[in-house]
């Protein structure tokens, strides 16, 4: 849970940074920086999921954040183009991180009450 808490605040950074201080936050080493910590977060958050699926749609995102890196500092990108792939991995990870950390299913709860 609280790696995908982190992975929700990092997400929304991201998105800060693609909307309000692009020249930051659209360096390339701050994206490769970004894509391996939702790799490492999405990695860990699973032991805690209920279901996979939303850690396995972060660690995909954390590679696209990886391979726009690489774009970007091979000057292969457009500033318009990074910023769409920096907002929506940002926007993505955020909402699956959220949604892994929030969803807890009423039969799984009801069975960690009575294991303790």
């Amino acid at each position: 849970m609280i790696a995908n808490l982190a992975n929700t605040v990092l997400g929304l950074w991201l998105v800060y940074v693609a909307v309000l201080d692009p020249k930051w936050g659209t360096k390339w080493w701050v994206l490769a920086l970004a894509g391996v910590v939702v790799l490492v977060l999405a990695l860990w958050a699973r032991g805690s999921d209920y279901r996979n699926w939303q850690s396995s749609v972060n660690l995909v995102l954390g590679v696209v954040l990886i391979l726009l890196a690489a774009l970007d500092w091979a000057d292969l990108l457009t500033p318009l183009v990074l910023f769409w792939g920096v907002f929506w991995p940002g926007v993505l990870v955020a909402i699956f991180a959220l949604w892994a950390a929030l969803y807890r299913p009423q039969s799984v709860m009801q069975e960690d009450v009575t294991q303790r």
